[in-house]
């Protein structure tokens, strides 16, 4: 027994494997020629024809037995093969797993060399597997019962084939008898019709419809059907309609998605075949960019999937990544030029490239070309918005403004400077006429910051200036441009006047009124005038050296340098009208310098204007520096003072020069009894921010959408985890298509809100551009998770960017709630003054059209009435107009961002147009005129009724935007509150004594109105401080009134805050009224208006009038010499001045204290500061506004007082200039939030002011009190 007798074994199990691989194919075969056989009988018409019959039986039957013997005939070669050996082996193992491969092992010798003859071990092997197989049949592998199965499904099958052959054979038996006219009636058929199909062969591009008509010129069939067939086989039969009588029949294929043939087919007529091709339109898929800032910015590199709007610095570089939906062969961006940047096409053609610098805002088309010359239906629209790289913004913050100094002060100057990229240096230049300008360096640093705050300190006692002495000085910056070019900005230009230690002042005739405040002051008081247009040259002059910071020349250059030369010779020609009424020969000497001086600032800037350069411009501005310096020296060192009307100079700034010195004086003249009119002006409506309501409302879409969206997701969720059919999943992958185009419409469209923002260069457009930068990131996140198609994942990441979104929307919707706030307050207001004047006019129409007394006559002074009334009816209907132009404005422009408020306004107006108020103003004025009273009252009545209609309605509309107006006042109160309790924390540490409570605050509670001011007990008879005849009570806030009682002992001559109408209002605290008659008490200011640069007339009574070369100074400046303070007899100030601090050696009670912990000493000023300027955005009223920045700026002061000196400030000043201004603000506040609250909160009705005419007997009043009569 060998290696043969196991071969012979394993044939024997090949040969039956073979058997049951004969009987499989011929079941198959019989199961397969039967089913055709039934389709040819169930599809084939009857064939007439025995020929027909016979060929078609023969291919029937004769097809399926050839295959059949060939089958059985065919004998493979390798059936004994190895392999074949092999895999019946394994049969056999599975069969008899006894075996444990070892028939496998076995086979492994046939590859052995015969020759040599088997080891023992093979031997034995091969002797054990022959043992199995002949104890075991392993024929069994192939079992008896699976052959005898697989024989009778054989049978089975071929019975079934020859039955269904003998059925087709007996329905050809069956067939009608062919008819020999058949062909002939066909041919004629074909001759009656007459068909034209349209389009006939053609091209349709791949998802669009297609039209196919047959239009019939001669007989016309009732009925047709078209007949198309896929490049599948698939063969679809649909109707053709027929319009009334029209021999036209036509089909509409509602998408065609692949190649076809179509014919179309009647009764007895078929066209011929005609041929439709797909085509697709090269389309972009998705278009991908990297922007690359510029190294200055040192910003990273940004990536943009999926967005066609870009925003990218000047200089970027920009690499757009292009894919298509198909081989294209050109792909370019054109502009509206027609100008083309083509894209490199990558070799597959799927894709393209593109690299660009970014230099100016563009906007391209994606044109795409196949190779088949077809071009994209809809170019996509790419914009690239350029943000350009700009001058930093400097800012002096402190002291902002012009100042005259001691030549022994240390003056601060405080600036910020921001960049939008980063710094390079900072620093600050002064400049003394005839010396060198000096640079002192605050910054300069390798690392760029983006702001800076600069702070330098001027020590003047070093410089060894002397008086009449101008210094002047900037800020500059230095930081990179787009070419990496290094850039100067320079800020604006301020001037210290260095003035005298002592000036003196003499009592003058007080002039008749207020038009004669400016003739007084002589020679001096023209040099003054001279200077101050000397100092308009001079600022004029470096803003053009400011403009030209680029190497070419603007346009506007030589037309300006023209102005300020013809402005500098005629200062000249004034300068020597003025030289001829000087009789003094030194005046006359200064006056020539000054006029040569002022003749070679006018040759450089001539030298300048035809040289195109500015580099001479810095000459002739040295030139006019000297020459107002000069002018500064002519002025007259004695100031003759008298007390006028308006109590300001002629020109506010000569006024507050020497502010200190004159409230010294003892003035005896009475005061200008004669009153001015005095009108405020009217306020101007505030015009929305459209950039910020045009972002909210793409905001407030996005939010929507994206919301809309989400909850289609869900749904869609919801059926794809209950769908079982295929039908159901593919209506399913087509509305996750559609959304996923609609959420890449979201993505495109928050591309835009982000580009906005770039170009709004708003304050907080950076946070909010990062924060849409995340949103993106979500709306990115759920487009590709709806490209994979998981709807979980792209719901979380929508329902994250939804979150997102309504953030930002809300946050600009209080932004643009506010600006409707203040459009809303000014139109509440309008219409109330309105109602009420119509009220009046009603009454005084209603006393003039009753009964005359009997025997009494109509005189011209009635008729004279009758037409002031008239005037004043025209007038109503002016203002009724605008103020209905108003309202519809504010509706056009509230209707994205404040619907409801837009509702309210525009029911307002509908309400009010019955009433025709417009109409009826007219009328009853015309009736008036003609003498008509009966008919001009029932005309006025009308417009009364729509006006108050009118006001309701404006009233209704402003309380869904004042909302958040009271909510802003609430929390400023409680800031100030805050606020307020530090600093007095503060001072109970300092001093280590019980808390005082500051002046207004009541009980303890700050803000709280009391009867009478802390610090305001009535004085002794003739104690310092006492008021005077003549004095004016300090001015109260328009909101509310803080005190009723005014005139109380120890006000100010001079009123620290003036309201805008010019009248004297009651109830300002009072400040040194305690201890007022301690010499070398120190004293304070606290001034109610902010220092401005312009000129402007002071206001109230009480103050007084330079009318010397001190007045008409448009600069208001302090007078903070160290004697200033001196034997003052309180803190006095002037309109203008802001948060003066007036002490000096001697001065405020008690030594010096250490520091301790608070905003004042400790670290925590930056802190308290920010939340100062917190409540500056919290209060609405510019008044309160000015008055919260009055004070942070008095405490800035104080702050750089100690850390100059090491010295904290002393509590009564503390108390006089923070305290007691933030404890009558609170006041203020609580007052206005009483009005604005609840009906049933209690607010103050007894704040009106005391009449004028009754000043004097309340002051005197009180005045006794004090004196305990």
């Amino acid at each position: 027994m060998g290696l043969p007798d196991l071969l012979k074994q394993l044939n024997q199990v090949i040969f039956r494997q073979q058997i049951s691989l004969n009987l499989k194919r011929l079941t198959l075969l019989w199961l397969v020629a039967g089913c055709l056989t039934l389709l040819t009988v169930l599809l084939l018409p009857p064939v007439a024809a025995p020929a027909q019959q016979y060929l078609l039986l023969g291919v029937l039957l004769g097809v399926p037995t050839c295959i059949a013997v060939g089958l059985l005939a065919h004998r493979s070669r390798n059936r004994y093969s190895p392999a074949s050996r092999h895999a019946v082996a394994k049969l056999i193992e599975e069969t008899y797993p006894d075996l444990d491969t070892s028939l496998l092992a076995t086979l492994e010798l046939e590859k052995q060399n015969w020759n040599e003859s088997p080891t023992f071990l093979q031997k034995r092997l091969l002797a054990q597997v022959i043992s199995h197989g002949t104890n075991h049949d392993w024929r069994q592998a192939i079992s008896n019962r699976r052959l005898i199965l697989q024989s009778t499904t054989h049978l089975t099958c071929f019975t079934v084939w020859l039955l269904c052959c003998l059925s087709c054979w007996t329905l050809l038996q069956a067939a009608p008898t062919p008819q020999k006219t058949s062909i002939a009636l066909i041919n004629q058929a074909q001759q009656e019709f007459k068909v034209k199909i349209q389009p006939g062969s053609t091209e349709v591009e791949k998802g669009h419809p297609l039209l196919i008509t047959a239009r019939f010129s001669g007989k016309v069939p009732e009925t047709a059907t078209l007949h198309f067939t896929t490049p599948s086989g698939t063969t679809t039969e649909l109707p053709l309609t027929k319009q009334l009588d029209d021999p036209i029949f036509a089909v509409r294929i509602p998408a065609v998605t692949e190649d076809l043939s179509y014919q179309v087919h009647s009764a007895d007529w078929k066209s011929d075949v005609s041929q439709v091709k797909v085509y697709v339109l090269p389309e972009l898929v998705q278009l991908d960019s990297t922007i690359t800032p510029p190294d200055y910015t040192g910003q990273p590199a940004q990536r943009n999937e999926d967005s066609l709007t870009l925003s990218a610095i000047v200089g970027s570089k920009i690499q757009f990544h292009a894919r298509f939906n198909k081989p294209v062969k050109t792909a370019e961006l054109r502009n509206d030029n027609g100008n083309a940047l083509p894209m490199v096409i990558d070799s597959n053609g799927l894709s393209g490239r593109l690299t660009l610098q970014a230099e100016q805002d563009q906007t391209w088309n994606l044109h795409l070309n196949d190779s088949d010359g077809r071009s994209n239906r809809t170019p996509p629209f790419i914009d690239l918005a350029v943000i350009p790289n700009l001058p930093p913004e400097i800012k002096i913050t402190f002291p902002a403004r012009d100042t005259r100094v001691s030549p022994l002060e240390e003056a601060l100057v405080q600036g910020t400077v921001v960049d939008d990229f980063g710094l390079q240096q900072v620093g600050l230049v002064y400049s003394i006429p005839g010396q060198e300008p000096q640079t002192v360096v605050l910054r300069q640093s390798d690392k760029a910051a983006v702001d800076f705050t600069a702070e330098h300190t001027l020590s003047l006692e070093r410089l060894h200036v002397q008086p009449d002495t101008l210094i002047s000085y900037y800020l500059f910056a230095e930081d990179l441009e787009a070419e990496g070019r290094t850039r100067k900005v320079l800020s604006d230009m301020y001037f210290m006047e260095v003035r005298h230690f002592e000036e003196i002042f003499r009592e003058g005739r007080s002039p008749g009124g207020a038009s004669q405040a400016g003739k007084s002051g002589g020679n001096a008081q023209q040099a003054e005038k001279l200077a101050e247009q000397q100092k308009q040259i001079i600022n004029a002059t470096w803003k053009v050296i400011r403009r030209e910071i680029k190497p070419t020349v603007s346009e506007q250059f030589s037309p300006d340098l023209e102005t300020l030369s013809q402005a500098q010779q005629s200062l000249v020609a004034e300068l020597r009208k003025l030289s001829e009424k000087i009789k003094s020969q030194k005046s006359k000497a200064l006056i020539d310098s000054i006029s040569q001086s002022m003749q070679e600032a006018a040759t450089h800037l001539d030298s300048a204007r035809e040289a195109q350069s500015v580099s001479t411009l810095s000459t002739a501005l040295a030139a006019e520096q000297t020459s107002y310096q000069m002018l500064l020296k002519l002025r007259a060192r004695e100031h003759e003072v008298s007390k006028s009307k308006n109590g300001g100079g002629s020109k506010g700034g000569g006024s507050s020069r020497s502010q200190t010195q004159l409230q010294q004086l003892e003035l005896t003249n009475k005061k200008q009894r004669y009153e001015t009119e005095n009108q405020a002006s009217q306020p101007v409506a505030a015009q929305p921010d459209r950039e910020s309501l045009q972002i909210l409302n793409r905001l407030r879409e996005l939010a929507e959408r994206q919301k809309d969206l989400n909850e289609q997701l869900k749904e869609l969720a919801n059926k794809q985890r209950f769908a079982k059919t295929d039908a159901e999943r593919e209506e399913i992958e087509r509305q996750l298509k559609r959304l996923r185009e609609r959420q890449r419409e979201l993505l495109r469209q928050a591309d835009e809100v982000a580009q906005r923002m770039d170009q709004a260069k708003q304050p907080d457009s950076m946070k909010s551009r990062r924060e849409l930068e995340q949103t993106r990131q979500h709306l990115q996140q759920s487009a590709q998770s709806l490209k994979e198609g998981q709807v979980s994942r792209a719901l979380n990441s929508g329902t994250r960017a939804q979150q997102k979104l309504n953030q930002l929307k809300n946050d600009f919707r209080k932004k643009t709630a506010n600006q409707f706030a203040d459009a809303m307050r000014l139109l509440n207001q309008q219409a109330e003054q309105l109602d009420q004047k119509q009220q009046a006019i009603n009454q005084a129409i209603n006393d003039r059209e009753r009964k005359p007394e009997p025997g009494a006559r109509r005189s011209l002074r009635s008729h004279r009435g009758n037409s002031e009334l008239a005037d004043q009816l025209q007038q109503q209907e002016d203002r009724l107009k605008e103020i209905m132009e108003q309202m519809k404005q504010v509706v056009q422009e509230s209707e994205q961002a404040e619907p409801l408020l837009s509702r309210h306004l525009y029911d307002a107006i509908r309400k009010t147009r019955p009433f025709r108020p417009e109409e009826a103003l007219k009328d009853a004025a015309n009736f008036l005129k003609e003498g008509n009273g009966n008919q001009a009252r029932e005309a006025e009545e009308r417009a009364s009724r729509g006006i108050e209609t009118m006001k309701q309605g404006i009233q209704v509309a402003a309380e869904s935007v004042l909302g958040n107006d009271l909510e802003s006042l609430k929390r400023a109160r409680q800031a100030l509150k805050s606020l307020s309790s530090e600093i007095q924390q503060e001072q109970q540490l300092a001093s280590n004594s019980p808390q005082q409570k500051p002046p207004g605050t009541g009980s303890g509670k700050p803000g709280s109105p009391s009867p009478q001011q802390a610090g305001q007990r009535p004085n002794p008879a003739g104690s310092q401080g006492q008021g005077k005849p003549g004095e004016s009570r300090q001015d109260q806030n328009s909101l509310a009134q803080n005190q009723p009682m005014p005139g109380k002992s120890g006000q100010n001559p001079s009123s620290a805050e003036q309201s805008k109408s010019g009248q004297p209002q009651s109830g300002q605290p009072q400040q040194g009224q305690s201890g007022q008659s301690q010499p070398g008490k120190s004293q304070s200011n606290s001034s109610g208006q902010p220092a401005s640069q312009g000129q402007g007339k002071g206001q109230g009574q009480g103050q007084v009038q330079l009318t010397s070369a001190q007045a008409g100074k448009g600069n208001g400046s302090q007078a903070n010499s160290p004697n200033s303070s001196q034997n003052s007899a309180g803190p006095k100030s002037l309109k203008g001045q802001r948060g003066q601090s007036q002490g000096g050696p001697g001065g405020g009670q008690g030594g010096p204290g250490s520091p301790t912990p608070g905003p004042l000493t400790g670290n925590q000023f930056r802190e308290w500061s920010d939340r100062m300027r917190d409540v500056e955005e919290m209060v609405g009223d510019p008044e309160l506004r000015s008055r919260v920045a009055q004070i942070r700026e008095r405490a800035q002061s104080m702050r750089a007082e100690f850390k100059r000196h090491s010295k904290a400030p002393e509590g009564d000043l503390i108390n006089a200039q923070i305290l007691e201004p933030l404890a009558e603000i609170q006041t203020i506040l609580s007052n206005e939030i009483s009005k604005r609250g609840a009906q049933t909160s209690l607010a103050p009705i007894d704040r009106d002011p005391v009449p004028e005419k009754y000043s004097d007997l309340v002051r005197r009043y009180y005045e006794e009190l004090g004196n305990g009569k």
